[in-house]
């Protein structure tokens, strides 16, 4: 199958689209590299010398990650059974777990080669069409001037951009497997949904912190609205003052219906990847908090001479017969071209890592500040001393100061996360 192929392929798959944003890729090189005891394990049995040394193994799977709806049987499954009769909240530590005995695909991930290659298809068409979605609710939100349509805009745009690192490592995946047939191991294709749904979990819990702050927003604004029509009435404020109001109000109540929509969506795509029914019965727990004393013990150098040795297409130039002259230096140019692909790859990644941890200790910095305003303003306000539309408002920057350490929290735990995978030569 050719790349040609592929690109008239996407262009077919759209329907499949799940609705969120991704930030890809978890999991660490070893015990040490982890979030969570399940997750350690997970890559000390994936990290193995024997798969490493494979060359056909590395970064891709059979059927791997599907994450839409062809990911989960029409058979019931005894997560969906358990789902309907008992309380099951969704943990991150426990993804992995609940794929394997949710999704039936993951199962026979070994079965068919073609099939491990449409599933990877399936979900790069998934990844582009949801990120070209965000992109365009972004560019609506920009050509509002106001300050919330700049906020949700960034947003989108943000995690548009998540989706689109995401999508790119799905196509590496999909060239890997378009150029070499091998068999997959079990670990392999958990690996790449665990990966997955790792990112939904942390877009769902994105969105559900972002649509918090969002609703304190449409209270104060509503308050203030309420206020400036009373102003109105008395004379003290234009129509055009009380006017501007109702249209800050209108577009608030836009973004949080937006956002509540991509939250839904989210919840269903990643509860149908795990084999579990979307009902009352089911939570979705939250996102640890990054681990920085992983973050900060960090061997760059080691890890990127693990990356490279770990990279599929590495392994595949190292291992591949040469008898001539001529096929030997072709070789060697085509080890040192991989090479540097996977050290330029596993470089973004630390880099993109870095980034993030400085995003993080800002936001965290700006909310410890908010915070005691915010108790300032409660202590005001029940002095009498604050009326109620400025408390709300003190409420929502609060509310909105918070929600952006979250999501820089949840970023990072990403990007720690996906540096890990490409340490692992899953990238």
């Amino acid at each position: 199958m050719k790349g040609k192929y592929w690109l008239l392929s996407g262009m077919m798959s759209l329907t499949l689209a799940l609705s969120g944003t991704l930030t890809v890729l978890a999991e660490g090189t070893d015990a040490e590299n982890t979030a969570d005891a399940e997750h350690t394990a997970d890559a000390e049995h994936t990290a193995d010398a024997e798969h490493t040394a494979d060359a056909e193994n590395a970064a891709d799977t059979e059927n791997a990650a599907d994450t839409t709806d062809t990911g989960v049987s029409m058979e019931t499954s005894a997560a969906t059974q358990r789902a309907a009769s008992q309380e099951i909240t969704v943990e991150y530590g426990n993804l992995r777990t609940l794929l394997k005995e949710g999704n039936l695909t993951l199962k026979k991930t070994i079965e068919d080669q073609e099939d491990s290659v449409n599933a990877y298809q399936e979900m790069w068409d998934t990844m582009k069409w949801e990120q070209d979605n965000l992109e365009d609710k972004a560019e609506e939100m920009e050509d509002d001037a106001d300050s919330k349509g700049m906020e949700t805009a960034a947003l989108y745009a943000s995690n548009a951009s998540m989706l689109k690192s995401s999508a790119k490592r799905i196509y590496n995946q999909i060239k890997n497997l378009t150029d070499e047939k091998s068999t997959r191991s079990i670990e392999k294709s958990a690996d790449s949904y665990t990966y997955t749904a790792q990112t939904l979990m942390n877009s769902y819990n994105q969105m559900a912190s972002n649509v918090k702050a969002t609703e304190k927003s449409v209270n104060a604004l509503e308050a203030s609205y309420q206020s400036l029509v009373r102003k109105g009435q008395a004379g003290t404020a234009t129509q055009a003052e009380v006017q501007e109001g109702q249209n800050r109000l209108e577009q608030a109540r836009t973004s949080l219906a937006s956002l509540k929509e991509q939250e839904k969506q989210l919840r269903f795509k990643l509860l149908n990847m795990l084999g579990l029914e979307d009902s009352g019965s089911v939570s979705i727990g939250a996102i640890p908090k990054p681990d920085l004393a992983a973050i900060g013990a960090i061997d760059f150098e080691s890890d990127k001479n693990k990356a490279i040795g770990n990279d599929s297409n590495v392994q595949n130039q190292r291992h591949s017969k040469a008898v001539s002259t001529a096929e030997m230096n072709q070789r060697f140019r085509q080890v040192d071209e991989a090479e540097g692909t996977a050290e330029a790859s596993i470089t973004a990644a630390y880099q993109e890592l870095q980034a993030r941890l400085l995003q993080y200790q800002a936001a965290l910095e700006f909310y410890t500040g908010a915070e005691l305003v915010y108790q300032s303003q409660k202590r005001r306000q029940a002095a009498g001393m604050l009326s109620n539309t400025e408390y709300l408002q003190g409420e929502a920057d609060y509310a909105k100061s918070k929600a952006a350490k979250e999501t820089a929290s949840m970023n990072l735990v990403q990007a720690y996360e996906s540096y890990c995978w490409e340490v692992k030569g899953i990238g």
